[in-house]
């Protein structure tokens, strides 16, 4: 028996597989994308919660730029923890506020939580500029007058770190710390023989002859030498009237010891010098604290700035400012980033 099949289809009457789209791998991406983000916002949103669950009631609902970290736990009361750290100064990098600011809203944010009884200040800087160190003194001076402040001197609290430690009612230094460093300086740097070197030659034209004070192109004159002298030794005056009134002692007195001569020296020596009340840790600067507001047992909680969102958009934004340059930038780790001609009250430790 003969079985007939029929002849097979011409090659172009065959059907092509049909393509399949890429839409939906995409959506799928985008949708699986705003999940995700979705997730992480809730998940942020409920670690905030258990933060301040964790904290405790009094800070559920509180300001949200700042973090509160529980150092010790105890009672309802609380002793604030601020750290002071790094060269002192009021510039502001980025659009970001200073550290001079930051630190006021702490400190402010501490004064007016009714359920912190004392602060303590732990202060890790070998100073900075006049103004800022002056700014921070002022703040702890009068957030004294409101609640006890102690400050705590750490690894190195010298210069403007010792002069914004002076605006508190107690001071506790570790043995060890690098302390004192009570001066001004004021630096400016000679490149008129590099210039002339490699055929540069700088015009100025000026209103009047001290207009450029302290210029790097030509010899400083006897003139400008005497008016920089006075301004260094208004600034240190006011150094020497803040130190007098921290530690009871005359100006007289502190102008002619050799501790106002700009060296350092130890905590050990500082309690020997009644520069400093008391030698020993930061636990006994919590301690101190809750003995100074008359509570026992009181937790610890440790105020620090809060980096946002916005700030994180705000960052990438700068980077994005130099998109087609390159920039690796080692000397912050080296040396501060000072001014010439700026008076500075910094331990500049041999630079």
């Amino acid at each position: 028996m003969d079985t007939h099949y029929p002849p097979p289809l011409p090659a172009a009457a065959r059907q092509a597989p049909q393509r399949r789209s890429a839409w939906p791998w995409i959506l799928g991406a985008l949708g699986l994308g705003g999940i995700g983000l979705i997730a992480l916002v809730i998940f942020g949103f409920f670690s905030a919660v258990a933060t301040g669950l964790k904290e405790g009631p009094a800070f559920v609902g509180k300001s949200k730029q700042f973090n509160k970290t529980v150092i010790r736990s105890g009672s309802p009361e609380r002793i604030a923890h601020i750290d002071l750290e790094g060269i002192i100064t009021a510039s502001r990098s980025h659009g970001q506020s200073s550290m001079v600011d930051d630190f006021h809203d702490l400190v402010d944010a501490a004064v007016k939580d009714d359920s912190v009884k004392a602060i303590v200040i732990r202060i890790n800087s070998p100073g900075g500029e006049v103004t800022a160190s002056d700014r921070l003194h002022r703040i702890i001076r009068l957030a004294d007058e409101h609640k006890p402040v102690i400050s705590y001197l750490d690894t190195i609290a010298a210069s403007g770190g010792y002069y914004a430690a002076c605006g508190s009612r107690h001071i506790i230094s570790h043995p060890t710390t690098f302390t004192g460093s009570i001066g001004v300086i004021m630096q400016s740097v000679k490149y008129r023989d590099l210039i002339e070197k490699v055929g540069v030659s700088m015009e100025v034209y000026k209103s009047g002859a001290l207009k450029d004070l302290l210029s790097g192109v030509r010899e400083t004159s006897p003139e400008e030498i005497t008016l920089v002298n006075e301004l260094v030794q208004e600034t240190y005056t006011r150094f020497l009237e803040v130190v007098s009134a921290s530690r009871n002692k005359s100006v007289e007195d502190l102008r002619a010891s050799t501790l106002t001569d700009g060296r350092i020296f130890s905590g050990k020596q500082a309690l020997a010098a009644g520069m400093v009340d008391q030698n020993g840790f930061i636990e006994d600067a919590y301690d101190h604290a809750m003995e100074l507001a008359g509570v026992s047992g009181a937790s610890v909680i440790r105020y620090s700035p809060k980096i946002g969102i916005f700030d994180v958009f705000s960052q990438f934004s700068s980077a994005s400012d130099s998109r087609s340059r390159v920039e690796i930038d080692v000397s912050e780790r080296l040396l501060p980033r000072l001014q010439c001609g700026v008076p500075l009250y910094l331990h500049l430790d041999g630079y």
